[in-house]
């Protein structure tokens, strides 16, 4: 995924040809776009016998056809337990026009926000400039590291509101051209971050990593070219919307522009119109932790309860999740019958959840990913005053369609 929000860049996936389809198929469902992966198709003999050479065959013929800008090649389980020494490998690729940069992904550790950081902090790794001496610091460029919860319509309204204070961002990765708006097809990403504006990173005055798996590469930036960092864990809601704005007012010497100062009226105006139907609402989650954090942050300034969130693998933000309990697990734990009526209000996870939700009686709004159940996932502004104002409808009218509010007279 992170690799897509690289312009001219293709990941390829060393492993078995069903590692690749696998991802191809979620990530094509979800963006419902064309994805640009390649895989080395390992078969039972390469395993034997040694899949380094496979490696340097596949990505230089891959290299010669398509002229890309930058090659992830990524490794697998199956990879990974046989042992191939993917770095080794790629260094004795014939290449000068195109990097390439090895990625450890085995599937048995983490998920996607392990393999998203790791990604984006290879990528990071092409920073080019050496920051010795304070001339080449740009005034009002910031590094924009941003994770996988954010929609490409996110990554739109990430760069204007940044852009609208004066600031000059590089985004890495730039998931934006997943929109709709790419014309054509290319077997490489189009649109997104370029080759040369993430070797100028090094020039950067300040980092912001949305969500706190970007905690890596930035802490990567920092150590390589001394650049400060923050860590936003959320940027929606209420209070964590108005720190983004703060810190980027502190950062530009700008003051915040009308147009948000008036977006945040209408997001309290709308959060007093939609409160009485959260209000002691009982929640369950079942999301990426970064993802799990943010929404759970923003049901609690409704007045709703997250009383259970289940996430895919432990995480760092686990400590910071807003809900009664936290589970590592899958959705087999809703379906063992935690929840249901009475106990949960509503489920909040992708497009799996659709049958466990059923199942136990509850109903289902579809936020994460993967989402192909549902059309314009990724057209959702989910971040920031305007995005916080649509989550708090979309779910306001799932409440108002499911229960019945007491009328109170006065």
């Amino acid at each position: 995924m992170a690799m897509q929000g690289v312009d001219g860049a293709s990941p390829i996936i060393h492993g078995a040809q069903g590692c690749t389809f696998l991802a191809k198929v979620l990530l094509t469902k979800h963006f419902r776009e064309p994805v640009a992966l390649a895989g080395t198709k390992q078969f039972a003999e390469d395993i034997i016998m040694g899949g380094e050479e496979n490696i340097i065959g596949v990505v230089e013929e891959f290299i010669e056809k398509q002229k890309p800008a930058v090659v992830g090649v990524l490794s697998s389980g199956l990879s990974e337990v046989k042992g191939d020494d993917i770095s080794s490998a790629i260094k004795n690729i014939r290449s000068s026009a195109t990097e390439v940069i090895p990625i450890a992904t085995p599937d048995y550790v983490g998920g996607l926000e392990t393999g998203y950081a790791a990604a984006v902090k290879a990528l990071a790794g092409l920073a080019g400039c050496i920051r010795t001496d304070p001339r080449t610091i740009i005034k009002g460029r910031v590094n924009v590291l941003a994770g996988p919860h954010l929609t490409p319509t996110d990554f739109s309204e990430l760069r204007e509101i940044v852009e609208s204070f004066g600031l000059h961002p590089v985004i890495l990765p730039d998931l934006s051209a997943l929109d709709g708006s790419r014309q054509g097809f290319s077997a490489l990403a189009t649109g997104g971050t370029t080759l040369d504006e993430i070797r100028t990173m090094g020039t950067a005055e300040f980092t912001i990593a949305i969500g706190t798996c970007m905690e890596s590469p930035a802490r990567k930036l920092k150590e390589q070219f001394d650049i400060e960092y923050k860590v936003f864990d959320s940027i929606a809601g209420l209070r964590d919307s108005d720190l983004l704005m703060e810190t980027l007012s502190l950062l530009s010497g700008n003051p915040v522009p009308p147009k948000y100062a008036r977006q945040r009226r209408i997001l309290v105006d709308g959060m007093r119109d939609a409160h009485l139907y959260f209000g002691n609402r009982k929640v369950c989650t079942a999301l990426e932790p970064d993802l799990t954090l943010q929404t759970s942050r923003w049901l609690s300034e409704m007045g709703a309860e997250v009383v259970l969130s289940i996430i895919p693998q432990a995480a760092a933000s686990e400590k910071d999740i807003v809900a009664r309990d936290v589970i590592v697990g899958d959705l087999s734990v809703l379906r063992d019958g935690i929840p249901g009526p009475g106990n949960c209000d509503l489920l909040i996870s992708n497009s799996h959840a659709e049958d466990t939700a059923r199942q136990c009686g509850i109903p289902l709004y579809q936020l994460g990913f993967p989402l192909y159940k549902i059309f314009g996932g990724n057209l959702r502004i989910t971040i920031g005053y305007r995005g916080t104002l649509s989550l708090i409808n979309d779910i306001a009218n799932i409440f108002a369609g499911s229960h019945q509010i007491e009328e109170v007279h006065i």
